[in-house]
């Protein structure tokens, strides 16, 4: 922690939900990379155990209790913290007023979102984040970024703008949050599964299009389903056809590590094809949103951005140590683009400052 002139006392981040099944691994995450983190949510005696149980591993933490849906808590909350990382869901209802707040302090805003219309929300408010000077960022997590990484890197290896990407993951998860059966029954109960095709978008009845993949070593029942991964993907591609699945949730779970699937197929009928492989979900996602927080401290250009779009290929990997297969194969680590941080925290990371950032827009 540090002291402005003013006298108040700031913190790297501000980690709403703290004491949740993502937001603990995520505090611990980020505790390992030497930021001050201010626990937030709306219990405080969680959050005062979980800054305890920090601070016995010699990290500095405070507490905050707030509320998401009042204006006056979340101002009071974010003043003078570095970045705002958020992991509190269904994305789609409480992301809004966390982002107005971040645009009005000029705090940059993280988020783990993987949610179709909260990722698709985010990203079409790049315009206002440019005029604010602030950077968003969203599917800081294993879901969608876990699949971006997969279409970046078989659109660098084509070379050309795919005709169709399809994309898949399967997290193994130890316990599943409140939070994310939430954002799953609020998927499910619009009945409706959404791809892009030839542009635009397509809403179908909900299993339309079930099918089998297989990846990770096993056959999985999967269904195209309105999740974030479908958004990055086509950005990441350029493709007018996306499709992005999920697990189809009537199926037996099972397995030991998590994994995400990506197939490109090009204009003249080439198709290229990659894997993931990192272990549990919700802690392959605390080491992503860490990361992308850290690099976003460091010092990132104004505007919404996918994690992917601003630090690249290699971001998911540079967390997780996931291994990634390109038809069948070991990717090259050598070829994927690495990010280098930019602005005055640049030291975060380097010990440099750098002069540009990267990651395509």
């Amino acid at each position: 922690m540090t002291t402005s002139g003013a006298g108040q006392v700031t913190s790297d981040v501000l980690l709403l939900g703290a004491a949740g099944n993502s937001g603990r691994p995520i505090a611990a995450e980020l505790a390992a990379r030497r930021l001050s983190v201010r626990l937030a949510g709306r219990r405080r005696g969680p959050l005062e155990d979980l800054a305890r149980a920090l601070a016995a591993e010699g990290a500095t933490a405070d507490v905050r209790s707030v509320d998401v849906g009042d204006a006056a808590s979340l101002t009071e909350a974010i003043a003078g913290v570095g970045v705002v990382l958020s992991t509190i869901g269904p994305f789609t209802r409480q992301a809004g007023p966390v982002i107005d707040a971040c645009l009005a302090a000029g705090v940059p805003y993280v988020d783990i979102a993987n949610e179709w219309p909260a990722v698709r929300g985010l990203l079409d408010r790049d315009d206002q984040a440019r005029a604010h000077a602030t950077t968003l960022v969203t599917g800081a997590g294993f879901g969608p970024a876990a699949t971006e990484t997969l279409v970046l890197r078989l659109v660098e290896g084509m070379g050309a703008v795919p005709d169709l990407v399809r994309v898949a993951a399967a997290a193994e998860v130890a316990r599943q949050s409140d939070g994310v059966r939430q954002t799953m029954q609020d998927a499910l109960s619009e009945g409706v599964a959404i791809t892009y095709r030839d542009g635009q978008v397509v809403r179908e009845a909900f299993g339309s299009g079930a099918t089998v993949l297989t990846f990770g070593g096993a056959q999985r029942p999967m269904l195209p389903g309105p999740v974030g991964d479908l958004e990055t993907a086509r950005l990441a591609s350029g493709a007018a056809n996306v499709v992005a699945y999920t697990v189809n949730p009537t199926a037996r779970g099972g397995g030991t590590g998590s994994y995400t699937w990506a197939e490109v197929t090009g204009p003249d009928g080439q198709t290229l094809t990659a894997e993931l492989r990192t272990g549990e979900g919700v802690r392959a996602t605390a080491a992503i949103a860490a990361e992308t927080t850290q690099r976003v401290l460091a010092g990132a250009k104004p505007g919404a951005w996918t994690a992917g779009q601003l630090f690249g290929a290699a971001l998911v990997t540079d967390a997780t140590g996931a291994q990634v297969t390109v038809n069948g194969q070991p990717a090259e680590r050598a070829a994927i683009r690495t990010f280098r941080p930019t602005g005055p925290r640049a030291n975060l990371l380097s010990g440099r400052s750098a002069t540009s950032d990267t990651g395509p827009r």
